[in-house]
Protein backbone atom coordinates (compact mmCIF):
# COMPACT_ATOMS: atom_id res chain seq x y z
CA UNK A 1 0.00 0.00 0.00
CA UNK A 2 1.30 3.50 -1.18
CA UNK A 3 2.27 6.24 1.50
CA UNK A 4 -0.05 9.68 0.76
CA UNK A 5 1.94 12.61 0.10
CA UNK A 6 0.48 14.43 3.21
CA UNK A 7 1.44 11.28 5.43
CA UNK A 8 5.07 11.65 3.94
CA UNK A 9 4.96 15.20 4.97
CA UNK A 10 3.14 14.62 8.50
CA UNK A 11 5.77 12.38 9.12
CA UNK A 12 9.37 14.33 8.07
CA UNK A 13 7.64 17.42 10.12
CA UNK A 14 7.07 14.96 13.25
CA UNK A 15 10.81 13.88 12.64
CA UNK A 16 12.21 17.54 12.35
CA UNK A 17 9.90 18.25 15.76
CA UNK A 18 11.70 15.36 17.72
CA UNK A 19 15.05 16.50 15.88
CA UNK A 20 15.33 19.83 18.12
CA UNK A 21 13.96 19.02 20.81
CA UNK A 22 16.34 19.73 23.82
CA UNK A 23 17.87 16.50 24.67
CA UNK A 24 16.06 16.38 28.23
CA UNK A 25 12.90 16.02 25.69
CA UNK A 26 13.95 12.77 23.66
CA UNK A 27 11.23 10.69 25.36
CA UNK A 28 8.58 13.23 24.05
CA UNK A 29 10.04 13.13 20.53
CA UNK A 30 9.67 9.70 20.59
CA UNK A 31 6.42 9.43 21.37
CA UNK A 32 5.53 11.81 19.05
CA UNK A 33 6.68 9.82 16.15
CA UNK A 34 4.89 6.59 17.43
CA UNK A 35 1.88 8.93 17.90
CA UNK A 36 1.58 9.28 14.01
CA UNK A 37 0.70 6.10 13.63
CA UNK A 38 -2.01 6.00 15.54
CA UNK A 39 -3.72 8.52 13.51
CA UNK A 40 -5.62 7.31 10.84
CA UNK A 41 -6.62 10.47 7.96
CA UNK A 42 -3.70 12.42 6.76
CA UNK A 43 -5.08 16.01 7.28
CA UNK A 44 -5.35 15.10 10.57
CA UNK A 45 -2.07 13.40 10.43
CA UNK A 46 -0.20 16.41 8.70
CA UNK A 47 -2.74 18.73 11.03
CA UNK A 48 -0.77 17.37 14.56
CA UNK A 49 2.15 16.61 12.89
CA UNK A 50 2.46 21.00 12.51
CA UNK A 51 1.16 21.46 15.97
CA UNK A 52 4.47 18.73 17.20
CA UNK A 53 6.77 20.89 15.24
CA UNK A 54 5.44 24.30 17.23
CA UNK A 55 5.37 23.05 20.28
CA UNK A 56 8.80 21.83 19.93
CA UNK A 57 10.24 25.36 18.77
CA UNK A 58 8.74 26.73 21.74
CA UNK A 59 10.22 23.88 23.66
CA UNK A 60 13.39 24.62 22.30
CA UNK A 61 13.21 28.55 22.98
CA UNK A 62 12.62 28.20 26.71
CA UNK A 63 14.91 30.69 28.54
CA UNK A 64 16.38 27.38 30.79
CA UNK A 65 17.27 26.07 26.85
CA UNK A 66 18.86 29.42 25.39
CA UNK A 67 20.66 30.18 29.36
CA UNK A 68 22.68 27.23 27.96
CA UNK A 69 24.21 28.73 24.81
CA UNK A 70 27.27 30.57 25.02
CA UNK A 71 26.39 33.65 23.84
CA UNK A 72 23.99 33.73 26.63
CA UNK A 73 26.62 32.90 28.79
CA UNK A 74 29.02 35.89 27.54
CA UNK A 75 25.73 38.21 27.95
CA UNK A 76 25.19 37.18 31.37
CA UNK A 77 28.79 37.87 32.11
CA UNK A 78 29.11 41.19 30.36
CA UNK A 79 26.29 42.10 32.43
CA UNK A 80 27.87 40.68 35.56
CA UNK A 81 30.97 42.42 35.03
CA UNK A 82 28.50 45.85 34.79
CA UNK A 83 27.85 44.91 38.34
CA UNK A 84 31.73 44.38 39.06
CA UNK A 85 32.04 48.63 37.89
CA UNK A 86 28.67 49.86 39.69
CA UNK A 87 30.18 48.00 43.08
CA UNK A 88 33.47 50.09 42.52
CA UNK A 89 32.05 53.08 41.44
CA UNK A 90 31.44 54.89 44.52
CA UNK A 91 35.14 53.87 45.91
CA UNK A 92 36.99 54.42 42.71
CA UNK A 93 35.37 58.31 42.91
CA UNK A 94 36.35 58.58 46.73
CA UNK A 95 40.00 57.48 46.05
CA UNK A 96 40.31 60.00 43.29
CA UNK A 97 39.03 62.58 45.34
CA UNK A 98 40.75 61.66 48.29
CA UNK A 99 44.36 61.73 46.22
CA UNK A 100 43.35 64.76 44.34
CA UNK A 101 42.88 63.50 41.10
CA UNK A 102 40.58 65.87 40.71
CA UNK A 103 40.57 65.79 36.66
CA UNK A 104 39.38 61.63 36.93
CA UNK A 105 36.76 62.86 39.82
CA UNK A 106 35.37 65.09 37.63
CA UNK A 107 35.32 62.86 34.92
CA UNK A 108 33.20 59.86 36.83
CA UNK A 109 31.16 63.00 38.80
CA UNK A 110 29.74 63.07 35.29
CA UNK A 111 27.78 60.05 35.78
CA UNK A 112 26.58 61.07 39.10
CA UNK A 113 22.77 62.54 39.48
CA UNK A 114 23.70 66.02 38.83
CA UNK A 115 26.73 65.69 36.85
CA UNK A 116 29.39 67.17 39.65
CA UNK A 117 31.51 65.10 42.58
CA UNK A 118 31.47 68.16 44.69
CA UNK A 119 27.97 67.38 45.70
CA UNK A 120 29.10 63.70 47.28
CA UNK A 121 32.52 65.59 49.02
CA UNK A 122 30.43 65.56 52.60
CA UNK A 123 29.53 61.80 51.69
CA UNK A 124 32.49 60.60 50.62
CA UNK A 125 34.32 62.29 53.89
CA UNK A 126 31.41 60.06 55.90
CA UNK A 127 31.65 56.92 54.13
CA UNK A 128 34.36 55.04 56.78
CA UNK A 129 36.18 52.85 54.53
CA UNK A 130 35.09 49.41 55.77
CA UNK A 131 32.13 50.27 53.99
CA UNK A 132 34.31 50.12 50.93
CA UNK A 133 35.86 47.18 51.67
CA UNK A 134 32.23 45.24 51.12
CA UNK A 135 32.07 47.15 48.03
CA UNK A 136 35.25 46.05 46.95
CA UNK A 137 35.01 42.88 48.51
CA UNK A 138 31.06 42.28 46.12
CA UNK A 139 33.16 43.35 43.60
CA UNK A 140 36.00 40.15 43.66
CA UNK A 141 32.78 38.12 43.88
CA UNK A 142 30.95 39.65 41.16
CA UNK A 143 34.15 38.83 39.03
CA UNK A 144 34.70 35.69 40.34
CA UNK A 145 31.01 34.49 39.69
CA UNK A 146 31.46 35.90 35.78
CA UNK A 147 34.40 34.08 35.84
CA UNK A 148 33.09 30.73 36.55
CA UNK A 149 29.75 31.58 34.65
CA UNK A 150 32.28 31.63 31.48
CA UNK A 151 34.04 27.90 33.04
CA UNK A 152 30.19 26.79 33.22
CA UNK A 153 30.66 26.24 36.68
CA UNK A 154 27.85 25.93 38.97
CA UNK A 155 29.51 27.52 41.80
CA UNK A 156 28.96 31.45 39.65
CA UNK A 157 25.25 31.16 41.34
CA UNK A 158 26.64 31.21 44.90
CA UNK A 159 29.72 33.47 44.24
CA UNK A 160 27.11 36.16 42.71
CA UNK A 161 25.00 35.63 45.52
CA UNK A 162 27.49 35.91 48.04
CA UNK A 163 28.45 39.52 46.29
CA UNK A 164 24.72 40.85 46.08
CA UNK A 165 24.21 40.40 49.94
CA UNK A 166 27.47 42.29 50.32
CA UNK A 167 27.01 45.22 48.29
CA UNK A 168 23.63 45.67 49.84
CA UNK A 169 24.24 45.35 52.93
CA UNK A 170 27.32 48.08 52.14
CA UNK A 171 24.27 50.22 50.12
CA UNK A 172 21.89 49.80 52.60
CA UNK A 173 24.25 51.52 55.66
CA UNK A 174 25.39 53.89 52.79
CA UNK A 175 22.02 55.23 52.28
CA UNK A 176 21.27 55.72 56.22
CA UNK A 177 23.93 57.91 56.68
CA UNK A 178 22.38 61.43 57.25
CA UNK A 179 25.03 62.83 54.29
CA UNK A 180 23.77 60.56 51.40
CA UNK A 181 19.92 61.68 52.26
CA UNK A 182 21.61 65.26 51.77
CA UNK A 183 23.73 64.51 48.36
CA UNK A 184 20.49 62.65 46.73
CA UNK A 185 18.25 65.83 48.00
CA UNK A 186 16.98 67.13 45.01
CA UNK A 187 14.46 70.31 44.73
CA UNK A 188 12.35 68.51 42.02
CA UNK A 189 11.76 65.22 41.79
CA UNK A 190 12.62 63.33 38.56
CA UNK A 191 11.06 60.45 37.18
CA UNK A 192 14.37 58.63 35.57
CA UNK A 193 16.34 59.63 38.33
CA UNK A 194 14.24 58.99 41.27
CA UNK A 195 12.02 56.36 40.09
CA UNK A 196 13.46 54.38 37.02
CA UNK A 197 17.48 54.36 37.91
CA UNK A 198 16.63 52.64 41.75
CA UNK A 199 14.15 50.31 40.07
CA UNK A 200 16.50 48.90 37.57
CA UNK A 201 19.54 49.01 40.10
CA UNK A 202 17.24 46.45 42.42
CA UNK A 203 15.52 44.80 39.81
CA UNK A 204 18.62 44.26 37.17
CA UNK A 205 20.70 41.86 39.87
CA UNK A 206 17.46 39.93 40.86
CA UNK A 207 17.23 39.01 37.30
CA UNK A 208 20.59 38.59 36.56
CA UNK A 209 20.19 36.15 40.03
CA UNK A 210 17.81 33.85 38.42
CA UNK A 211 20.09 33.84 34.93
CA UNK A 212 22.82 32.58 36.35
CA UNK A 213 20.85 30.30 39.07
CA UNK A 214 18.42 28.86 35.82
CA UNK A 215 22.09 28.18 34.12
CA UNK A 216 23.48 26.35 36.67
CA UNK A 217 20.28 23.88 36.28
CA UNK A 218 21.25 23.65 32.83
CA UNK A 219 23.92 22.72 33.31
CA UNK A 220 23.81 19.68 35.50
CA UNK A 221 24.06 16.19 33.41
CA UNK A 222 21.34 14.85 31.47
CA UNK A 223 20.68 12.17 33.72
CA UNK A 224 19.57 14.69 36.55
CA UNK A 225 17.97 16.77 34.93
CA UNK A 226 15.41 14.36 33.56
CA UNK A 227 14.95 13.13 37.30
Amino acid sequence: MSVSFLRRLASALTVHAASILPPARFDWGEAMKHELHHIDGDLEALTWAAGCVVASYVERSKVTDLIHTWYARVVLTLLIVGQVLSMLFATTLTVAYRLHYLGVAAFLGGFTPGDDYRRFIPLMDATPWWIHGLWVSASVLFFASAWRLLRRSQAAFTLFAAAWVLGTVGNLISQSMPAYREAFAFPAPMFTRDYLIPAATTLVPVLLAAAVWAHGRCSLPNSLSRS
